[in-house]
């Protein structure tokens, strides 16, 4: 459902953010009125049509200028507009890209934009869709994956195509693509413990690899002879590693110094590989856990002197079939999503436990995902630890996985919680750290079950266009049902409100605002037919929010008057 207009005002509601904080966005907790900005002969002026709240708004609005993907160096003088979750009709065009792009055509955004491998994410560099207009221009429509405007089918409502992008976000953490071997032509460290005099091989993968440099730390000289011998070329012998240089390929040899290790295993470049070789003893280890999710850190290992045999074990990011899975925090707004999608594939688990916080939203999944559940033959269970003692908590993850988890979906962003859930999962189980951990920030994994037991621990940050295109094909073909997580609307006034019930857990589910309806109030879906005494008639037999639900509310609260 668009919104049309035959004329487009001079002024237009934004939500601007101002500096660090809630309090620096908006004025006095309303939005602004600002100019509807003017276009150039490459550009796009589109009306927003909905716009869906998502914690990562919070954290941007909380960090202000210090946020990685503001640009901005002064909010207060250069403010940004919020709001990566878009859907957007074009309103009018430039000259120069008139033949490509009409008025009244649809779209969603996929907000993690790139030119020339720099980020100009939209909604955090490029104003975005907290607004009633937006412009687009040639960084969207030209960037590094072409144009990052995917078209939108006519029957989709606004309110469920704003679900796309966080749904494409879920989709996108189990089709993480690692390197299963050394990154060619890349920079690699080779560390080992002062003295142990051990020499290593270099391998297969390592050799092919044709790396552009390698440095060898506190390895004999014996030990970097051989590496060099059979590499084929000289290996530089380092005495430390120079302030602020980072590895594509990090290898750390029989490191028993605790603190050394620490200190080496986060020097990774962007997409850094990090390998635990040779023999480790069992014990905790300090990991910047926030750059597994940010930066796409790997961390692996393999046990003996072989430097490539670290590559290729359990080499996976999709949940294990018929596996064990446990998601803490797997009834929230996200974590409802990759519950269902744990639930309602094929080739999932077929044991499930999820924690949450949050009776309501705990019995909001299992009501939503009872049929499937049921239809598949899963095991499912569900704790809220909120009313259990540590101990009793525990156990019963315990009691429900003797041998520990094959997966553990971590969507809680809490360093003490990850530390907690790593202490359960097995040999070869894998960990994907969804929820966004600050880069930085560092939780405890234990560095033998890394080197030895297969142990890995991934995660993802936002998505690319392929990933969402994948998503929005599986919505209209039907063999996904964003709409499940739609548990909230509201208009512009609302935002403030929507956001922070987002900070709050509010509601089982995503918000999604409609900018273009000033005063519609900020309501829960369940209480939807209290906003029109016509609106209960139009949801589907399941009470599900449908294109003629949309259109009425439109009818009512829109400002244009729009049919």
């Amino acid at each position: 459902m668009n919104c049309g207009q035959q004329e487009i005002p001079k002024k237009m509601l934004a939500w601007q953010m101002y500096g660090a904080g809630m309090e620096n966005f908006g004025v006095n907790d309303q939005p602004v009125e600002i100019p509807v900005p003017e276009i150039k002969g490459d550009e796009l002026l589109v009306k927003i049509d909905a716009i869906g709240l998502c914690f990562s708004d919070v954290k941007l609005i909380r960090a202000g200028e210090e946020h990685p993907r503001v640009i901005s160096k002064n909010l207060k003088e250069d403010p940004v507009i919020p709001g990566h979750e878009a859907v957007m009709t074009i309103v009018k065009t430039g000259s120069k890209v008139d033949s490509k792009f009409k008025p009244g055509q649809r779209f969603i955004i996929q907000a993690d934009i790139y030119v020339g491998g720099k980020g100009f994410a939209y909604g955090y560099a490029i104003n975005g869709g907290m607004a009633e207009y937006s412009v687009i221009d040639q960084r969207v429509l030209n960037g590094d994956e072409g144009c990052y405007l995917l078209p939108l089918d006519a029957d989709t409502p606004a309110a469920i195509a704003a679900l796309m992008e966080p749904w494409t976000c879920v989709q996108a953490a189990y089709m993480i693509e690692y390197r299963n071997k050394p990154k060619t032509g890349g920079s690699v460290l080779i560390a080992g413990a002062p003295g142990n005099g051990l020499t290593y091989e270099a391998g297969e993968l390592l050799k092919n690899a044709a790396s552009a440099t390698i440095k060898v730390l506190n390895l004999s000289p014996a030990a970097a002879e051989k590496l060099s011998a059979e590499l084929g070329k000289a290996v530089t012998v380092i005495n430390a590693v120079s302030e602020g240089e980072t590895f594509d390929d990090i290898f750390l040899c029989d490191i028993s110094d605790r603190e050394l290790g620490e200190k080496l295993g986060k020097l990774g470049s962007r997409g850094a590989m990090i390998s635990f070789i040779g023999q480790y003893c069992d014990e905790k280890w300090s990991f910047d856990v926030g750059s597994i999710h940010y930066e796409g850190w790997y961390y692996q290992g393999a046990e003996g002197g072989n430097l490539s045999a670290a590559y290729g074990r359990n080499f996976r990011s999709t949940l294990k079939r018929g596996g064990t899975c446990w998601l803490p925090g797997g009834a929230g707004a996200m974590g409802q999503m990759h519950t269902q999608m744990a639930v309602e594939s094929p080739d999932g688990p077929s044991r499930i436990i999820v924690s949450d916080m949050d009776d309501a939203r705990i019995e909001n999944v299992k009501r939503l995902l009872a049929d499937t559940i049921k239809a598949r033959g899963i095991e499912f269970k569900t704790l809220n630890p909120g009313k259990m003692t540590p101990q009793e908590f525990e156990q019963a993850l315990h009691d429900f996985a003797p041998d520990g988890y094959d997966d553990i979906i971590m969507l809680v962003p809490v360093v003490p919680v990850l530390n907690q859930s790593a202490g359960f999962l097995k040999n070869d189980g894998l960990m994907n750290i969804f929820a966004g951990i600050p880069a930085g920030k560092e939780g405890e994994l234990n560095v033998k079950g890394i080197a030895a037991g297969g142990r890995r621990f991934i995660g993802s940050s936002g998505s690319k266009t392929a990933h969402l295109r994948h998503t929005l094909e599986l919505a209209e073909s039907g063999k996904l049902k964003p709409v499940t997580a739609l548990a909230a609307i509201g208009g512009m006034r609302a935002v403030k409100e929507g956001l922070e019930a987002v900070i709050a857990a509010r509601f089982p589910g995503k918000a999604v605002i409609f900018p273009g309806c000033e005063n519609m109030p900020l309501t829960p879906v369940a209480d939807i037919a209290t906003l029109g005494s016509d609106i209960a008639g139009t949801l589907d037999g399941d009470g599900f929010y449908t294109l003629k639900t949309e259109k009425k509310l439109l009818d009512k609260y829109c400002n244009c008057k729009c049919k």
